[in-house]
């Protein structure tokens, strides 16, 4: 008996090479050392969540600056934060000054805080503060979902968080909050700015203070906290009133408050599942290696030919 090509007779050495890798990769799980892995599909991470509607005021009043660096900016960094604690909870925005804009319940907080990161008041296509309007705007966003939840069996809390100066204007805002309360939509408002009231600056093009703003008569307009609108929204609709100054803006208290509703479970932010990378670099080593023991005798063979 002889081999045609006794030179291949090293690719044996991938057998006990192989049960070597196999244990060295065993080995390595076990003390949970680097372990090479490569980003699979990303899949839905099941959580419990709330659904929730900020409903922020991009009012001009809201450029006064008793809460520093503006009760806009402010509120704005305040909501950043209180994302930052949620996990499976849907959110959706509704700016709002005389109009509204919306952005529609998510779970993704980053898409959430960009909507809103260079949002401005001399953006909105309306001036005024029709705070009526936003709580019909997040209404409008919650009652899909809550449809969703009866048909799937659960009912899981909705509620508004309504941040605003309180101004308003021609909304009919406590009708609103009637309608929330008959859906069982809380309205958690948030009051900002001081209750003594603060004038409310104008810029130019490139967001340089140049006056305050004036009424028809040429005197300066003060922008005060509306207060008692704010804590009626809230009574009528189980809900809480907290008050943002320059010294505490609450954002603890909200997240407190909001536990109390209930928690079903969804589909939360994607989560990206890892393939293991090990087992394939230690095959690709072994393989290198029986190649170049293959090309290594090969030459051993032409030496020994050419001598």
């Amino acid at each position: 008996m002889r081999f045609a090509h006794p030179q291949m007779l090293w690719l044996l050495i991938a057998v006990p090479a192989a049960a070597i890798g196999s244990g060295l990769a065993f080995g390595v799980r076990r003390r949970r050392l680097a372990r090479p892995q490569w980003p699979g599909q990303a899949v839905p991470a099941k959580q419990l969540g709330l659904d929730l509607v900020i409903a922020l005021d991009f009012s001009r009043s809201m450029l006064a600056k008793d809460v520093y660096p503006s009760r806009l900016e402010r509120a704005k960094r305040e909501i950043g934060e209180l994302l930052d604690l949620f996990a499976g909870d849907r959110v959706g925005i509704v700016a709002f000054a005389g109009e509204t804009l919306t952005y529609p319940p998510t779970t993704d907080y980053d898409a959430v805080k960009l909507f809103w990161r260079d949002l401005n008041p001399w953006d909105m296509p309306v001036g005024g503060t029709a705070i009526g309007r936003a709580i019909r705007a997040g209404l409008d966003q919650l009652v899909p979902l809550r449809a969703k939840e009866t048909t799937a069996g659960t009912q899981r809390g909705q509620a508004i968080l309504l941040l605003t100066d309180g101004e308003d204007t021609d909304s009919e805002p406590l009708n609103a909050a009637d309608e929330a309360s008959k859906l069982g939509v809380k309205i958690f408002t948030v009051g900002v700015g001081s209750r003594s009231g603060e004038l409310i600056p104008e810029y130019d093009d490139k967001g340089k203070v140049t006056g305050y703003v004036k009424d028809a008569e040429g005197k300066y307009v003060t922008s005060r906290l509306g207060e008692d609108t704010l804590a009626e929204i809230a009574k009528r609709t189980g809900g809480e009133l907290f008050h943002a100054d320059a010294k505490r803006f609450g954002v603890e208290d909200v997240a407190r408050a909001l536990t109390s509703l209930k928690r079903t479970e969804n589909d939360g932010r994607p989560v990206p599942r890892y393939n293991e990378l090990f087992q394939v670099l230690v095959i690709a080593a072994l393989v290198i290696l029986c190649a170049e023991a293959v090309i290594g005798e090969r030459r051993r063979r032409r030496k020994a030919v050419s001598a």
